[in-house]
């Protein structure tokens, strides 16, 4: 049983190394975006697709010591929409998961996930972010807290899924 470290973050352009093929970032056994959920997989292919940002932030990922589950949710605490969470190390490799509420159409999902993965970006350009501790103080230097207890926010963040939204609208 995973024990999950319950730092909350709630759901912009980057310079990232060119894309890797839309196949290569859903499909490839070693890829850093993963998920379970058929639904989730189609919305990954949707924004892979139609968003160059987004496939940038997953291309990003995949250079990265991150690897990021996402599951869809039923329910999240009232004001959010997406979340992501720090797992446990086990080894060098960390471990995020990312929450994303059910209750949206498929462009807003696809953008929460944009947000979520940006933080995800931001988790891996920190190596000190190993547990809870270091978690917190990076959201302490580079956002601001938001709602929740221990919910923080990045204006990079809110940029990246704004951005991949107008994609999506385009």
């Amino acid at each position: 049983m995973l024990s999950l470290l319950p730092l909350l973050l709630s759901a912009a352009t980057l310079s990232a190394p060119a894309p890797k093929s839309a196949s290569a970032l859903l499909e490839a056994p070693d890829r850093h975006v993963r998920t379970l959920d058929g639904r989730v997989q189609r919305l990954l292919a949707t924004g892979v697709k139609r968003s160059p940002t987004f496939a940038a932030l997953m291309a990003s990922l995949n250079t990265s010591d991150v690897i990021v589950y996402i599951e869809p949710m039923q329910t999240l605490p009232n004001t959010l929409a997406g979340r992501l969470l720090l797992m446990p190390l086990n080894s060098q490799q960390r471990y995020l998961r990312v929450q994303v509420a059910l209750a949206m159409n498929p462009d807003e999902m696809i953008s929460i996930i944009a947000h979520e993965l940006r933080h995800a970006i931001e988790i891996a350009d920190a190596p000190d972010v190993r547990n809870e501790t270091g978690l917190v103080k990076l959201y302490e230097r580079i956002g601001r807290k938001s709602g929740l207890p221990h919910c923080y926010e990045t204006q990079a963040a809110q940029d990246a899924a704004r951005h991949v939204r107008r994609e999506l609208v385009a």
